[in-house]
């Protein structure tokens, strides 16, 4: 690698770091809900499930800046797979919210809320006991990512290839771990072996985008929750569901 090369790529991870640490230090601690709203519990939902993911963000993205400035690069990249989806599920709830406000209707907002916060993709043993509760069906993940490709052309490429790397498939097996010399058909094992600088970059760079595309929803959600409040409170029917 070029020294100025490995300059910026120092640099990216101060930047990383720094996002992280900030990220740890606004995860909220409690959200009062009737604080925020004594109409609706939508406002409360929105914030439940944003903190939530806050809190995961920070620890998926500080245990890939750990596992990549270590050099574990498989773990690093599989952990910054998972905060990918994290980000394109924030940008996911910022645009239902942003699609309230502009319309000034709550549509389809409270079902998808129920469905985030509350979602299961495999289910829970089959019970017909009157009165069980039967979990909702969580958003897919392709969805989200198909969102977040409506406005940041190649994100769903880009989590492609780490998804060759989260896999074991070529990228994350047979290329970083061996190393055959084709004349005398002798193939050695280790960790890293080949490709280590260009798969290192692949990780950091995308959990540099990971981490601002987190910090700007984040922030435009505060920006948007007052206007999304009044808009609930002014269809108080519509936004009671628990």
């Amino acid at each position: 690698m070029s020294g100025a090369k490995k300059t910026e790529r120092i640099a990216l991870m101060g930047e990383i770091s720094d996002s992280i640490t900030l990220l740890e230090s606004i995860a909220p601690r409690q959200v009062d809900g009737y604080a925020l709203s004594p109409k609706s519990k939508l406002p409360w939902k929105v914030l439940l499930y944003r903190g939530a993911l806050a809190w995961r963000m920070a620890e998926l993205g500080r245990s890939a800046f750990e596992s990549l400035a270590s050099s574990k690069l498989v773990s690093g990249i599989v952990l910054t797979r998972a905060a990918v989806e994290v980000s394109a599920a924030l940008w996911f709830l910022c645009a239902k919210i942003t699609a309230v406000v502009d319309s000034q209707r709550i549509g389809d907002a409270d079902d998808y809320l129920i469905k985030l916060s509350m979602g299961t993709a495999t289910g829970w043993p089959e019970d017909s006991s009157p009165g069980t509760v039967t979990m909702p069906r969580s958003v897919r993940v392709g969805k989200l990512l198909d969102h977040a490709e409506k406005d940041i052309e190649g994100f769903k490429h880009y989590y492609g290839v780490l998804s060759e790397y989260a896999h074991p498939n070529w990228a994350g097996t047979v290329l970083l771990y061996s190393d055959t010399n084709r004349q005398t058909a002798m193939t050695s094992f280790g960790q890293n072996v080949r490709k280590a600088e260009s798969t290192k970059k692949i990780g950091v760079s995308n959990l540099s985008v990971a981490l601002k595309m987190f910090h700007s929803r984040y922030n435009r959600i505060s920006d948007l929750l007052p206007s999304f409040i009044g808009v609930c409170e002014s269809n108080p029917s519509d936004a009671q569901s628990t």
